[in-house]
């Protein structure tokens, strides 16, 4: 995965950083932006930053839920009363993430069992009761996909690729608990993938075009299952898109564009009723969270400063 030299930390604060001229690991944490736009959805925000993870209100209203600069990629339960996320190494030797939970609240935090991640994003699972994520070490040689129980039991691997996801397998688990779609360069096939919670039925929903280096990832299932946002990098062509699809991995739409680098730049998330999508981005030499209407249209700004990973929770959160 790029970034993830020294932590999330280090990598954030450094990205941020360098962009806006502040020192690295200064903290530029602001009120967020109000957006008319996004204040008419119901539904509470997750979102990273150099204090650690932050749940933003539908008002504005800003409540802190770890306190570790390391905690990355945060994904509500389908409930909503749980958040998952992994949280980076503090010694560089270890090249692997470890898998938390901690309640919507703040309170009850704890580690699940002893899995190591690939440091991308986990997925819950029908009824809260397991979650799928990527392992292995990132950037080594042997990516792997897994469920896990959430109490840390029952692990169980998916599949196995003798090659690396450049950009992590974020999986994401689709409403209707049928289907784990999931970026994969691992091994053949490669693209955007989906396949059964069993471990059955892989196949390609969106494939690299030819003699390109092409990796999809950051999935996520819009809320009634018949949509899929992710990020598309051509590393080729140095691009880097946010793109809307079926579910089968048809019509595709690009609804934004952002530079090639970081990788923290992306991850999409459907607002609960489906009519926005935010992501990650730097505006105005910021750290910040945009949305745009998942059907195409203008972006707007919803949260600057030091913040990333926007990803919007169930209605009523």
């Amino acid at each position: 995965m790029s970034m993830k030299l020294s932590g999330r930390a280090a990598a954030v604060s450094v990205l941020i950083a360098i962009t806006v001229g502040l020192a690295p690991g200064a903290v530029a944490l602001r009120s967020p932006h109000n957006s008319t736009r996004a204040g008419t959805v119901r539904g509470s925000i997750l979102v990273a930053s150099d204090r650690g993870l932050f749940r933003r209100y539908s008002n504005g209203a800003l409540k802190q839920l770890t306190t570790s600069a390391n905690d990355s990629f945060p994904a509500w339960s389908r409930d909503g009363t749980q958040v998952s996320f992994v949280r980076y190494p503090l010694d560089l030797r270890e090249r692997f993430c470890r898998l938390f939970i901690v309640n919507s609240d703040g309170t009850g935090l704890h580690q699940v069992g002893e899995v190591k991640t690939d440091c991308s994003g986990a997925s819950w699972g029908p009824g809260d009761r397991q979650l799928v994520f990527g392992g292995a070490p990132w950037g080594g040689n042997n990516a792997t996909l897994w469920v896990v129980n959430v109490d840390g039991t029952g692990l169980r691997r998916l599949l196995r690729g003798r090659g690396a996801n450049p950009e992590g397998t974020h999986p994401s688990w689709s409403p209707d608990g049928r289907t784990i779609v999931f970026g994969w360069t691992a091994s053949h096939p490669r693209g955007l993938l989906a396949m059964r919670p069993d471990g059955s039925d892989l196949h390609a929903l969106v494939k690299p075009r030819p003699r390109h280096f092409n990796v999809f990832t950051q999935p996520l299932w819009s809320r009634d299952g018949k949509r899929l946002v992710f990020v598309h990098v051509d590393f080729d062509t140095r691009t880097r898109r946010i793109v809307t699809a079926t579910a089968r991995g048809s019509r595709l739409h690009t609804l934004a564009r952002l530079p090639l680098n970081p990788g923290q730049m992306g991850v999409p998330s459907w607002s609960p009723n489906g009519s926005l999508i935010a992501f990650s981005g730097i505006c105005d030499q910021q750290g910040c969270v945009w949305t745009i209407p998942s059907r195409g249209g203008t972006r707007q700004v919803l949260m600057r400063g030091l913040f990333l990973q926007g990803t919007w929770g169930p209605a009523g959160t």
